[in-house]
């Protein structure tokens, strides 16, 4: 139920996990049609899960768990939106939550082993700011 779901997700760009990883519970990323997609297995208290992180420039990120029964679970997921104030100090505020809740999905992504990063998920993290320090 797993790959089904996953491929109907991407059913326009025929994109489907490989095989070989869906039998051995393998990590691994996908790279075709523009898109960065990358996924890991997992066990939890509901079951078998596979988590999968997808960017694509046309669109905003996804990050998805789908159980072994098709049930799906949204997960954060980076926010490339900021909002503005034409208050300085309110549009600092808003930039560094905005920053600060990107920072944190980011060690999640992290933690998963989900380690490649387009320029847009980088930028939308504010990875561009931490050498700019």
């Amino acid at each position: 139920m797993i790959a089904d779901t996953f491929a109907k997700h991407f059913a326009h760009w025929n994109i489907t996990l490989p095989e070989e990883d869906l039998e051995n519970r393998s990590s691994g990323y996908i790279q075709q049609a523009g898109w960065l997609i990358q996924y890991c297995f997992g066990k939890d208290e509901n079951g078998e899960y596979l988590d999968y992180y997808a960017a694509h420039r046309m669109t905003d990120d996804s990050h998805v768990r789908i159980y072994d029964d098709g049930r799906e679970e949204s997960l954060p997921a980076l926010s490339g939106w900021l909002l503005h104030s034409d208050d300085p100090a309110e549009a600092k505020r808003l930039e560094e939550e905005h920053d600060e809740r990107n920072r944190t999905v980011v060690e999640a992504l992290l933690e998963k082993g989900f380690d490649k990063f387009t320029i847009n998920m980088a930028l939308s993290a504010g990875l561009d700011k931490e050498t700019k320090k």
